[in-house]
């Protein structure tokens, strides 16, 4: 299995596996860093690996909430909704995302902006 890895200011983002029904990856979020704030229009469920993450679930009615990932946990996101990942720690935080459903657009739009 080749994976891809697209190395930005944040981090990582590295792809594993993607077709029309399920898209699997890994995020390495640089000590002090976060990425922008996104959504998915499918459930996306995330694995803490290494370190710890900080996770802002947006939610229209009662604003920003943060989660913390500790090594071994997981959290579902639901469809839409916005978040961001953060690492608010000193050493790499790495989250292993499983998405269910079609981010294949999404996808490609990370491999172009990665050619730039």
């Amino acid at each position: 299995m080749n994976f891809e890895t697209y190395k930005i200011n944040e981090g990582k983002i590295i792809i594993a596996y993607s077709d029309e029904n399920i898209s699997i990856g890994y995020l390495e979020v640089n000590p002090g860093m976060e990425f922008k704030k996104h959504n998915r229009p499918c459930p996306e469920t995330l694995y803490q690996i290494k370190g710890t993450a900080t996770m802002v679930l947006f939610d229209e009615n009662d604003g920003p909430k943060e989660v913390v990932l500790n090594e071994g946990d997981e959290i579902e996101i639901p469809p839409k909704q916005f978040h961001i990942h953060a690492n608010r720690g000193s050493k790499p935080a790495v989250t292993m995302w499983k998405a269910k459903g079609n981010i294949i657009d999404i996808l490609n739009a990370i491999r172009e902006s990665s050619k730039k």
